[in-house]
């Protein structure tokens, strides 16, 4: 394990410490604040104390059901993905046994198959108390259909790499926490709130704060911790395949999701007019013969996971393509109707339409937003104000009135929206811009202080084409 790792691993496992201390303590608050109103209630004749308190009281009940609404959250499996069996894949659970067998690992709980180009583990919280987490895998059927074994075994080799690493054991505890937190954050919306409400609810946007301080932490340390097990991974597929095997099972890879998305456009222009292509999948294959995509687009990180096994290496030839041939017999066409499009004439009428579709990612990332504030404009707030900065609903990045933030973004020329979330008192009216291609825009925030209403507004200062 490399250094790296080990210090990222230290400083997830300090956040999860912190997060797990954090929440006993709001527990530990509810309750407290809930026995305190029943205290209240039975002896206040007694010592004439102000009912009022019972505010935190209130404030108590609804932190700790908010707190057991986000608990109770169970994880879904997304609707298109569908367990596979042995005996309809026996060539890829071959593969799949002999990975595991070679890495000593414990069996696989689940294989997932999706209808894209993608492959990836995860690890799920068992449901039955003391049994160990479930370990699954999930590979599209666009890898399946399109590469041959060798292939396989390495992006297998690099997947189930990541069971064998140390650090995978963090992943559990950073999945439960996001998903808990998530759960949490998603149960309000933003909204303008009265003093009474304010104080009853006190509680629960105190944790907020807390949730959203500490999962922006967590997730800083844990980008960089998921891209150095990338790296980890790589090796292990590196000792059992070889250089050669994985800078051909990246670049190929690449290639299958670029052209898969190119493939999505194409369909979603014929579906407009009611046609749809009879088997993808082979259509797939044909757009692979003729779109090689360079290395301009390719991701950013399969560039650095190449450069960093060293120069391309000669290409070994093909070997075996028994999962890949069985699994495109197993697909059938979708339909014979008039309205169908065949696989090789989808393809060659798409092969018209790749320099209109590069020209269009191009477009969608021609316009660079640079959203500014500068630190400690004003005196208040004396502590942290954070908050979550969204453009066109997406959150773009996390607000902090005493650091201040540059954000920077790729987006499409057009129409947008600037706009802030807080639980409560911050505020931003939506932010129109229009933006054209191939610029950039400087956007810089400004903030003030309603003393009478307890608020911070967020205020568009200027916007200049630079």
């Amino acid at each position: 394990m490399s250094a790296d790792t080990c210090k990222y691993i230290k400083k997830i496992r300090q956040s999860v410490i912190i997060y797990i201390i954090g929440c006993s303590f709001f527990f530990v608050c509810a309750i407290a604040s809930i026995a305190f109103g029943y205290y209240l209630i039975r002896y206040y004749p007694e010592h004439e104390l102000p009912l009022s308190w019972l505010l935190f009281s209130i404030a108590g009940i609804i932190l700790l059901w908010e707190m057991i609404k986000a608990f109770r959250l169970e994880t879904t499996i997304p609707a298109n993905l569908r367990i596979a069996n042995e005996a309809e894949y026996p060539a890829l659970f071959q593969i799949i046994h002999e990975i595991t067998n070679n890495l000593n690992l414990a069996p696989i709980h689940e294989v997932y198959i999706a209808p894209d180009a993608t492959a990836a583990v995860f690890i799920q919280p068992s449901r039955k108390l003391g049994s160990k987490p479930q370990r699954n895998l999930v590979i599209g059927l666009g890898f399946l259909t399109q590469m041959d074994d060798d292939e396989l075994r390495t992006m297998l080799y690099h997947e189930f790499g990541h069971y064998a690493q140390e650090a995978m054991k963090n992943t559990l505890s950073v999945y439960t926490i996001a998903q808990f937190s998530r759960s949490f954050l998603a149960i309000r919306e933003p909204e303008k709130a009265g003093t009474w409400n304010t104080q009853i609810k006190s509680q629960v946007l105190l944790f907020t704060y807390f949730v959203m301080w500490i999962c922006n932490r967590i997730n800083q340390d844990y980008k960089q911790l998921a891209k150095q097990m990338e790296y980890d991974a790589d090796d292990v597929a590196i000792q059992y395949m070889g250089v050669a095997n994985l800078q051909r099972t990246l670049l190929h890879a690449a290639c299958v999701q670029y052209n898969y998305t190119m493939l999505q456009w194409g369909s979603q222009i014929l579906a407009e007019q009611s046609i749809q292509v009879d088997n993808p999948y082979a259509a797939l294959y044909f757009i692979g013969q003729y779109n090689h995509p360079t290395k301009d687009l390719l991701p950013a990180e399969i560039i650095c996971r190449l450069e960093r096994v060293g120069e391309l290496s000669d290409l070994p030839s093909s070997c075996t393509s028994t999962v890949r041939d069985t699994t495109r017999r197993q697909i059938q066409r979708t339909n014979v109707e008039e309205s169908t499009c065949s696989a090789v004439q989808f393809a060659e009428w798409l092969r018209e339409g790749v320099a209109i579709y590069q020209e269009q990612q191009r477009l969608s990332k021609s316009v660079v937003v640079n959203i500014h504030l500068a630190p400690k404009r004003h005196k208040l707030p004396y502590a942290e104000g954070k908050y979550n900065v969204l453009l066109d609903g997406q959150k773009v990045g996390m607000g902090n009135f005493i650091k201040g933030y540059t954000i920077k973004r790729h987006i499409a020329p057009g129409k947008h929206t600037l706009t802030i979330y807080a639980p409560i008192g911050i505020t931003m009216k939506p932010f129109e811009f229009d933006t054209h291609e191939n610029s950039s825009y400087h956007i810089e925030l400004d903030y003030a202080f309603h003393f009478k209403s307890s608020e911070y507004e967020i205020l568009v200062e200027k916007i200049e084409q630079d």
